[in-house]
């Protein structure tokens, strides 16, 4: 199975966490990585360097778009294309070499050549949104779309799709096969302190790093991303229904909302391209996680350390 993930890694310690789990999965492989939202360039770094501490130096990571559509600011927080993502640190992924040229065209190439990739969005969608509006035969081309987005029950603005209410509504509006993990489900699969000690245990350069990463984020440690990548390659942990989700894009404080149009104010059917996780199994996930994390720093440890990271 192939994926391609987007994402906005170097801030919440969940991205690095999904980059954790893909590339734990037998039998997956990661075709590429593009960034997304603010400084993309650092972001990208960041992604690469783990990538390489974890074995796989050779996965293309792109800068991708770090402007929303039409998003001057987040939550009352002016877009910054230049602020350093919160779990960046220069002196170990500052300098690292990461592929040049339009992350978008990357993309768009991937799909054309794999012909059956999934791509896993675990940041805001400006990336994807723009590949619809320049390429959208080769977007129609897309086995799937693995979303985190959403808060569909909880009346909150989930931030991925905060950070760019346009470009969601641009991906949630076409007609690309796509299973959306929100809050609903992400927020029960919360790593409790002993779960956060057998990964703080760990000796692998990799995930020493992500969990020195996880002391400057500072906020817990919850499996948002984790869980909507799993469902690129098996759903055992999560049940979908149809869903027909529409994206709030006016309202000083709506924006970025997603209402249900299948509840009984609206009364829509559901989408047959559309399906949104509605329970999750999250003992299950979480020791899923766990094992799969554990199993990678293992096979890690047995490996050459050639890499500086956080620990060093």
């Amino acid at each position: 199975m192939k994926i391609w993930i987007d994402t906005d890694i170097g801030g919440d310690i969940d991205d690095s966490l999904a980059l954790l789990l893909a590339m734990s999965v037998k039998d997956l492989e990661i075709v590429g990585v593009s960034t997304v939202f603010e400084n993309t360039y650092l972001r990208a770094e960041i992604a690469k360097k783990l990538l390489t501490l974890g074995g796989k130096p050779n996965v293309p990571v792109y800068a991708g778009v770090g402007k929303p559509l039409n998003n001057e600011e987040v939550f009352h927080d002016a877009v910054n294309l230049n602020k350093p993502p919160k779990t960046y640190v220069k002196s170990v992924f500052g300098g690292v070499d990461v592929e040049s040229g339009d992350a978008i065209a990357a993309l768009k190439n991937a799909i054309e050549r794999e012909g059956d990739l999934i791509v896993v969005t675990i940041g805001a969608l400006t990336d994807i949104a723009l590949l619809i509006k320049r390429y959208p035969d080769s977007a129609k081309k897309i086995k799937r779309l693995c979303i985190m987005g959403t808060a569909e029950k909880l009346n909150l603005n989930e931030f991925n799709v905060s950070c760019d209410p346009e470009a969601a509504d641009i991906v949630f509006s076409s007609d690309i096969p796509k299973m959306i993990v929100g809050l609903d489900v992400t927020f029960r699969c919360k790593l409790n302190e002993e779960q956060t000690e057998k990964l703080l245990s760990c000796e692998s350069d990799l995930v020493k790093t992500v969990m020195k990463m996880n002391g400057l984020w500072n906020n817990g440690m919850i499996l948002h991303d984790p869980l909507a990548l799993s469902a690129a390659w098996d759903c055992e942990f999560l049940t979908f229904e149809k869903g027909n989700l529409k994206v709030e894009t006016e309202g000083r404080y709506s924006r970025g909302k997603c209402v249900n149009l299948r509840d009984f104010n609206w009364r829509e059917e559901g989408r047959e391209d559309m399906l949104v996780a509605s329970r999750v199994d999250a003992e299950a996930f979480i020791g899923y996680f766990i094992e799969s994390v554990l199993a990678l720093d293992e096979k890690l440890r047995n490996s050459p350390k050639t890499e500086r990271s956080l620990t060093k």
